[in-house]
Order: structure tokens, then sequence, then C-alpha cells
């Protein structure tokens, strides 16, 4: 597979599922490949039937061999926007153990869903993502700015001045914006030098697919935006498959070569 750890002057990052295997070895795997790896939490502790088991010794070790960052994906299947507040709770519990667990690792960033309850109308929903985010505020303190709220499939302007408010941060997915039909201009717009994002390919009516020829404008605009922002933040490749992974990094190295050349001289002018 390409190797593009440290090509660039933001970081290049892989899923922690490119192998069938647990993240142990898709670690391994992706080390010497990438700069960084999301940690991916499917499930919440209290709904897995088989818990997730994870080496965060190992994890240390080998990120501090092969200068690895982790970022973490929370799980998706929390609730913060439920009806009930001791539903909300758990999720608030769920994600305040999940970053105690895994605070040896120093994850760049926690990615959280905030996803729509399609039971209740937006004001009530609102008002219960409102109560999830202050409750979540008060048990994690100034650790609030590395959870960063990513937009899925609804227009993310319903929660994006109230995730600004109680100051978590923005986790902008390209690719979600290009297949649920949101302006990915906007998500542009938020990214930061810290910034962490995702980004994947659209084909056959499916997000999360390699990127292709008909995403090669996007992506150049993307490291554009990158280079201009002197971001030094993450753009993880969100696929879940080698072959994906490495179509996606040929593809980005392809693209992103002037900028590869650019960090280059940067480094020997210093």
């Amino acid at each position: 597979m390409l190797r593009v750890k440290g090509r660039f002057p933001w970081r290049i990052g892989a899923t922690s599922f490119v192998i069938p295997a647990g993240i142990a070895e898709n670690v391994q795997y992706l080390a010497d490949r990438v700069d960084d790896i999301q940690l991916l939490f499917f499930e919440s502790s209290c709904r897995a039937r088989l818990p997730q088991k994870i080496d965060v010794p190992l994890l240390a070790a080998l990120a501090r061999d092969h200068h690895l960052s982790y970022t973490v994906h929370l799980p998706t299947d929390l609730m913060p926007g439920h009806g009930s507040r001791a539903v909300r709770q758990q999720a608030v519990d769920e994600i305040v153990r999940l970053m105690a667990e895994l605070a040896p690792l120093h994850p760049l960033r926690f990615d959280l869903h905030l996803p729509r309850q399609q039971e209740l109308d937006v004001a009530p929903w609102l008002e219960n993502i409102n109560d999830f985010l202050l409750a979540l505020k008060r048990d994690i303190g100034p650790q609030r700015t590395m959870v960063a709220i990513e937009n899925i499939n609804y227009p993310f302007r319903l929660v994006r001045s109230l995730v600004l408010h109680h100051g978590f941060d923005l986790c902008p997915d390209i690719g979600h914006a290009l297949f649920f039909d949101d302006d990915p201009a906007l998500l542009l717009h938020d990214i930061h030098p810290g910034s962490h994002m995702h980004y994947h390919g659209i084909r056959g009516g499916r997000d999360h697919q390699a990127l292709g020829p008909e995403q090669r404008d996007r992506t150049a605009e993307l490291g554009a935006v990158l280079h201009a922002g002197a971001c030094r933040g993450v753009v993880t490749l969100e696929v879940y498959n080698s072959g994906d992974l490495q179509a996606s990094l040929q593809h980005i190295a392809e693209i992103w070569s002037l900028y590869q050349q650019d960090n280059r001289l940067a480094v020997v002018t210093k």
C-alpha cells in the first residue's frame, strides 16, 4: 500500500478498520503508512454484544514507535437528543468513560454524532441537544474543545451555532456534505489550523467509498483550503477496506503533490 506518512503539512489518517481484524492489528498494519488512525467505536459499552477490547499500552507503544497520532470516533448508537434525560446522561457517561480510558493515547479529537430523533419535532429535539451539551460540558470541563461534532444526515446549520456556543469543536465531513446535499462550502469555511475532518467518495448511491476522478475538483479545493489556512490538523480518509484506502491514498497523493513539494521546501529552508 502507498505510504503517505509525513508528506503534507497536515496529517493524513485512516480508520481502524481497513482489514478484517481488531483495532490493534489494523494499527500495526497502518502504522508506517499514515500519520493518524481513527479508532472506531460503533457501539457503546452498555449495548455491545461483544465489547471491543482495547490494548491501550500496545496502542501507546505503536504510536510512540511509529510517530502516530490517534483520533477517536465515539459510538454512533449514543442518543444525545433523546426525550429521556436518563438516556442523554447515559450518552454523557459513555463519552466520559471512553475519554478517560483512552487518555494515555492523547487523542487529538473525539468525533461525535448528534443524530436526529425523528419522533420529535425540531424544537424539542434541539432543547434535548442543548441539555446534553450542557451536561457533557459540565462533566468534561475544558476537554470539551477536544470533542468535535460531525455533520451527518440533516442540515448542519440546525446545530452548528449551538455546538459553538457551548465551546465544542466541529468535525467537517466533506463526504457527508456531498452525499446528503449539505453545503460543502460552509464546512470548508469551518476548517481551522487544528481541525479534524473526514473525506470519502460517493459511488453507487453509497458514501464511505474510495475517492475517484469524479471528486478531483473537490479534492483540489480541499487541499487549497488546508494549505491557505496553514492547517496542521488531520484529514481522515473514512473508508473501511484496504482497496478503497489504497485508491484514496493514490488519489490524494496525485492531486496534492503540489502541497507535498511546498512542505518539503519549507522544511529545507528552516
